[in-house]
């Protein structure tokens, strides 16, 4: 597990340098406040020293991220193979912790962790929020909608589109309870 957290550091160095070098680094795109950016670097934690509510980020919060933005892509950045293969890699990869985690090493999330993490979310959203205005930045597409072809985002309206981004979260997130059971108490 070590060893993927290793991977997974060189994998977000290698594109921070490629960044900087290519001169496209910015703090209105490249700041890790994205919600998969974010999940990519608790499960680089969560590999390295797994804790019960990095697994539960994981399994709620980065799944569903992961999926969507596979689904559909949006690379601000620019499409040169450097940077899908980091796209595809890194988005991948959020999927990828959670899995291993739950099968391999046999962790299940806790009772109403779904609630939590989707409360997390909540704050997360609450500190990004004002930073966008500062950075003149959309990290968690909280300023206006992606410009993806997504089935969810058929509000193209601020702030309409949020909630519905919210609901289908909250979907994606009680598919995943039921196919994660909570793991039992033992008395």
């Amino acid at each position: 597990m070590k060893v993927m957290s290793v991977i997974l550091i060189i994998s977000w160095g290698s594109a921070l340098f490629y960044e900087l070098y290519e001169g496209i680094w910015s703090v209105k795109h490249s700041l890790p406040l994205h919600l998969c950016r974010i999940s990519f670097i608790i499960g680089i934690f969560n590999l390295w020293n797994p804790k019960q509510w990095m697994f539960e980020w994981c399994l709620f919060l980065s799944i569903p991220a992961g999926f969507q933005a596979i689904l559909t892509p949006e690379v601000p950045l620019g499409e040169e193979n450097w940077l899908l293969v980091d796209y595809y890699f890194s988005h991948a990869s959020i999927i990828f912790v959670p899995l291993y985690l739950s099968i391999v090493m046999k962790m299940n999330p806790r009772k109403n962790a779904w609630i939590k993490m989707f409360l997390y979310l909540q704050v997360v959203a609450l500190i990004c929020f004002p930073l966008n205005y500062i950075f003149d930045s959309n990290y968690l597409l909280l300023r206006s909608p992606p410009l993806i072809d997504n089935p969810f985002l058929f509000f193209d309206k601020w702030p309409w589109y949020i909630f519905v981004i919210e609901l289908a979260f909250l979907l994606h997130i009680l598919i995943l309870k039921f196919i994660f059971p909570s793991k039992r108490r033992v008395c």
